[in-house]
């Protein structure tokens, strides 16, 4: 029981780390691609390179330009295109100090409007609906104990 009381808290501090390199999200468009479609289904996917995981760089392309720091994130989007619905997946980039899920406050144009925004920071996050890592992570040592 000593080794589980400081295995738990090792763990959720662990969960809480950053991680030093790039993250990989989901890069597809369903005007594109129908697999990019809500349900989004990965192991539908062609070949023909629509549909991709993707290492995103937090050092390029950032679309915070007065910002020395940004870190790469994940978004899902949902939008009206000249009244058909198109669903991007995709990089995007984040403040540092950004803990939200939501997407940062981009133009549109006329024939466009957005229903859904949302970001996240970890591998192919932007795909179909999971738990997440660090819920994943915070459950299994308590489902240990509750079932011992």
């Amino acid at each position: 029981m000593a080794k589980l009381s400081i295995f738990v808290p090792v763990l959720l501090v662990a969960s809480f780390v950053a991680y030093g390199e790039a993250v990989r999200c989901w890069t597809c468009s369903s005007d594109l691609n129908p697999y990019c479609n809500d349900p989004f289904v990965p192991s539908l996917a062609d070949t023909s390179g629509l549909f991709r995981l993707e290492y995103c760089d937090a050092n390029t392309g950032a679309t915070y330009p007065y910002l020395t720091t940004s870190k790469s994130a994940c978004k899902k989007q949902k939008k009206y295109i000249a009244g058909n619905l198109v669903i991007s997946r995709g990089c995007t980039w984040k403040r540092q100090d950004d803990y939200s899920t939501a997407c940062a406050a981009s133009s549109t144009g006329a024939n466009e409007v957005t229903l859904y925004c949302e970001t996240c920071e970890h591998d192919g996050c932007n795909g179909a609906s999971t738990m997440g890592i660090t819920m994943a992570l915070i459950m299994a040592p308590l489902g240990l104990l509750l079932f011992k």
